[in-house]
């Protein structure tokens, strides 16, 4: 046999592809209702925790129909390396061919992790706000309070204030210096007193909390109104009342990893109301289920990401680099007889 390369993608290569958001979010899309139509192998996460608070998770994925993809995140999540300089979040994600099972591709996939999160939480907000949703509050000013920000305008063009809130100020204040000139035609406000934030939720149709798991809740029933969406990244942020009792209906990635949550009771008052009774993404994607049946509902979507989105989108970014030839092709093997 000849020489086997694959295409290796650093950070820097993806963010040289300069790849519109909009493909992003569309291919995100493509995805989710691919697997809404039951064309894709998902299975649930593989995880270590080395350190308390820290995961490593093995995310593999197979994408029929059209796409006909198949692909492996390894993603690590560790908060303390805010102090070290260092990423949170980041890994590297795979991709194989589909015929022969050889690697195809090995790329960063801190930028992945980042935008696929965004663009699933923009998806779900075009098939499930109110009419005229014209503000949000994020609570969470650091990457993906920032991603979010930039994918919903896309998604929701009658957006025309956002609320930012974190617990630290000066996090606010970087926020606004980085986000106020990409989006010059939103009105970003600053919320800095608990007052200001209860204000800031009244006057939201969306609600959103970009933050790291914490010692307790910090979105409580008191704080909704009826005619939300609610999308907590992190589904401990809100309290277990919120999806028992506030929530009117349940989206979801993938009902299986959320039960896997659900038993390392990330839903503190569990789900009993939903279990017969939630909605699929994908589903709700294709049109097979409802996303918001008024405008009176609270919907509440939980997303805890799937590799569907990752893989949808490594995609996404192989074809732009071979097309621009952008990347390491790097040797993976020569020959066939190993034995020695």
């Amino acid at each position: 046999m000849g020489k086997y390369e694959f295409r290796y993608l650093s950070q820097e290569d993806i963010l040289a592809l300069n790849i519109p958001y909009s493909e992003v979010i569309d291919t995100v899309e493509k995805g989710m209702s691919e697997f809404g139509k039951g064309t894709c192998q998902l299975p649930v996460k593989v995880h270590t925790n080395p350190r308390p608070l820290t995961f490593l998770n093995a995310m593999p994925a197979y994408i029929g129909g059209d796409q006909d993809v198949t692909g492996l995140k390894w993603v690590a999540g560790f908060p303390e390396n805010r102090k070290k300089g260092l990423p949170v979040t980041w890994g590297i994600q795979v991709l194989n061919d589909t015929e022969t099972g050889g690697v195809t591709a090995v790329m960063d996939a801190r930028w992945i992790t980042a935008i696929r999160t965004a663009a699933v939480a923009a998806v779900t907000a075009k098939y499930c706000k109110v009419e005229n949703s014209h503000s949000m509050t994020i609570i969470g000013a650091g990457e993906q309070g920032r991603w979010n920000a930039r994918l919903f305008k896309m998604v929701v063009p009658e957006l025309k204030k956002i609320y930012i809130d974190d617990i630290f100020p000066a996090a606010i204040d970087a926020y606004l210096k980085k986000m106020q000139p990409l989006m010059p035609e939103v009105e970003i406000i600053p919320i800095r007193s608990p007052k200001q934030r209860q204000q800031a939720i009244d006057d939201s149709q969306i609600l959103l909390s970009a933050t790291q798991r914490g010692d307790k809740p910090i979105i409580y029933c008191e704080n909704l109104h009826k005619g939300m969406l609610g999308l907590p990244l992190e589904s401990t942020a809100w309290d277990g009342r919120t999806y028992t009792q506030m929530a009117d209906r349940f989206i979801c990635d993938d009902w299986n990893l959320v039960k896997c949550y659900l038993d390392d009771g990330k839903y503190t008052d569990g789900l009993d109301k939903f279990v017969n009774n939630h909605q699929i993404l994908g589903q709700v994607i294709n049109g097979t289920a409802c996303g918001r049946a008024n405008q009176e509902e609270f919907v509440i979507a939980s997303s805890h990401g799937i590799a569907i989105s990752d893989v949808a989108v490594g995609q996404l970014i192989l074809r732009k680099a071979e097309a621009q030839n952008i990347g390491t092709m790097l040797p993976l093997m020569e020959e066939n007889d190993i034995l020695r």
